[in-house]
């Protein structure tokens, strides 16, 4: 793609895996974010799976998140009193020396990213956003909040679920709830926990310890909510302490002394999402949670951004077809996406109405052996 410059509204994760690939295509790309800085200095952390660590690996970013995070090749399946009964592998094709998955703290992740960014030789700019885009069959010009002008031969809108260029481009396509919410707390790493433990069978429907470093975790809880439900921001630790408190044991009943700072502690409605393909008008495109949103229940919301940005820098690496290239993106990409939206959407309605007469394992297998063939 030579016919000019790429513009990624939106500096999280499939925004800056996306300069990565594009530089990496020799393609120039300009990086703008609304926020003040780039990064996610208020969240906690993440599972990469296999599949979005094999999508890293192709643009040389894998091995250095291995380095800041907690690889493993399963995870420990407890029982609400803390004992292990079991493992469950998440080993696969991922490619030499890429694990099953890696656990790692959102901050440092945006830094790494950020890092590769800036050495590969994008342009990275805060607290800007789009004013104005005007797309025509060449291109698109662009007028930012500080006044500029520029002219881009695709704009690429990585702008997380509130997505103001999805409201504007594609209305009435948005995030309805899923009906269940999330809470992540930081935490000490328990010493000898080297991997995730998830709790089941107990008062919620999944209560788990994920390690992120060497020195720190986050215990999670997803539980079934009403949409309109809220929670009360200064008192967010005494709520999942009193949630926990008596239902668990183990490591789980052992970290709830550290939940002393709201702070520490994250409270969210889970959305689910699917704009109907093509993801673009005109020379405008959406990518990662702006396109695309599910409940984490197959760890795959962070890991469609980064397919969604690899791929969308291999097509667009292919010739100066800017629309074959968009086409060519959205034949690959929308119904594995549309797989995985569904999948966890089925998985987290079951769990909300408390099913035992479904396949949950055989399902998730089914998700597995799809999101390990290739992109």
């Amino acid at each position: 793609m030579t016919a000019g410059p790429v513009l990624v509204s939106g500096g999280g994760i499939a925004g800056l895996t996306l300069a990565c690939a594009l530089r990496r295509q020799g393609i120039a790309v300009d990086v703008i974010e609304r926020k003040p800085e780039i990064g996610d200095e208020g969240g906690i952390g993440l599972t990469l799976v296999g599949n979005a660590l094999r999508a890293l690996d192709s643009i040389g970013l894998a091995r250095p998140i291995l380095t800041i995070g907690m690889p493993a090749d399963h995870i420990d399946i407890a029982t609400p009193e803390g004992r292990v009964v079991g493992q469950a592998p998440t080993k696969g094709p991922w490619g030499d020396g890429i694990p099953g998955h890696c656990s790692v703290a959102r901050p440092q992740l945006h830094r790494v990213l950020a890092d590769a960014a800036r050495t590969a030789g994008a342009s990275l700019r805060a607290g800007l956003e789009i004013n104005e885009a005007t797309s025509d069959a060449e291109g698109v010009d662009v007028r930012l909040s500080d006044g500029s002008l520029g002219r881009y031969a695709l704009m690429v809108a990585a702008e997380g679920l509130n997505s103001a260029t999805r409201q504007r481009l594609f209305p009435g396509a948005g995030p309805v709830y899923a009906g269940q919410a999330c809470w992540r707390a930081r935490v000490s790493r328990p010493a000898d926990l080297r991997t995730t433990q998830i709790h089941f069978g107990g008062r919620y429907g999944v209560v788990g310890i994920c390690p992120i470093s060497e020195s720190d975790a986050y215990l999670y809880l997803v539980e079934t909510a009403e949409e309109n439900h809220r929670e009360e921001p200064g008192q967010l630790h005494t709520a999942l302490r009193e949630k926990l408190d008596g239902h668990y044991g183990g490591r789980v009943a052992a970290l709830l002394s550290e939940l002393t700072d709201p702070a520490r502690v994250n409270y969210s409605p889970l959305p689910v999402m699917l704009v109907p393909a093509p993801w673009h008008r005109g020379r405008t495109v959406l990518i990662g949670d702006a396109a695309h949103a599910n409940p984490p229940v197959l760890a795959q919301g962070a890991a469609m951004g980064v397919e969604d940005a690899v791929v969308l820098a291999e097509e667009l690496g292919r010739g100066n077809d800017v629309d074959g290239a968009l086409a060519r993106f959205t034949a690959r990409r929308f119904d594995r996406v549309r797989m995985v939206v569904e999948t966890s959407r089925q998985l987290a309605l079951w769990e909300v109405e408390q099913r035992r007469d479904v396949d949950v394992p055989g399902t998730m297998r089914g998700a597995a052996m799809a999101l390990a063939e290739p992109l």
